[in-house]
């Protein structure tokens, strides 16, 4: 077995212990699976500097290398975040970081389909699965079309369950563009990852059922605990013949 073999088969030996063990377990020490895959220590480092790149391992100094929480994927259904992770077995929960109104700019005039200058409520959340940090959310509402709005609301609810119970909007549609960024000092410590971590940035822009604006949001995914799946089909015509 050539050296690139032994350190593929070293691979899936440790994907193999990482799926017997449950999120946050620990692994046994360097010197230990060393041993037991009859590896050099260097090679299994390097082994386990590639998993924790892949988001699935966490090593911590002076504690050990541990699982990490696998990553949710998230396939392009429009529902909210709080009915995406119950339907998931997760408990859904918000800490709300901020809320004011906001003057709509040109741009976000635009995309709500506003006159420049109305005035807007722009919401920030940190959305949390079984209280772990998951992503960065700020949602810009039109304030005129939401009389007596009560964010607190949201601590624990859905904003779409929110629109429908109280004003009768429901949604219908969502143009969403997803592209990769880094975290910022900041948001990085809200989210609990390092500085400057990958994250996945989704910016939507949400229709209801009468064809008007409803939202404008910005969301931060953690990039170690979020995946989006899209499945394309590709439209199959009659050949050319010609």
């Amino acid at each position: 077995m050539d050296r690139a073999q032994k350190r593929e088969q070293l691979k899936q030996n440790l994907l193999t212990l990482i799926q017997q063990n449950a999120d946050g377990g620990r692994l046994p020490p360097e010197r230990e699976l060393s041993e037991r895959f009859d590896v050099a220590r260097e090679t299994l480092r390097r082994c386990l500097r590639e998993l924790e790149a892949e988001g699935l391992l966490e090593r911590k100094q002076g504690a050990g290398t541990f699982v990490s929480g696998q990553p949710v994927v998230k396939r392009p259904q429009l529902i909210s975040f709080s009915e995406d992770m119950r339907a998931r077995g997760f408990s859904p929960s918000s800490e709300l970081l901020s809320i004011n109104t906001v003057a709509a700019g040109a741009k976000l005039a635009q995309k709500l389909k506003l006159v420049p200058g109305s005035p807007l409520l722009e919401i920030r959340r940190l959305r949390m699965a079984n209280d772990e940090p998951m992503a960065l959310e700020t949602v810009y509402l039109a304030q005129a079309r939401l009389p007596d709005f009560d964010p607190a609301a949201l601590k624990s609810g859905s904003l779409y369950e929110l629109l429908d119970k109280q004003y009768g909007v429901q949604i219908r549609s969502a143009s969403q563009q997803l592209q990769a960024t880094v975290l910022s000092e900041e948001e990085a410590e809200m989210l609990e990852v390092p500085a400057f971590s990958p994250s996945l940035l989704v910016e939507r822009i949400t229709l209801s059922t009468k064809g008007e604006v409803v939202e404008y949001g910005k969301s931060l995914y953690r990039a170690d605990r979020y995946r989006f799946e899209l499945n394309v089909v590709r439209d199959m015509q009659e050949p050319n013949l010609d």
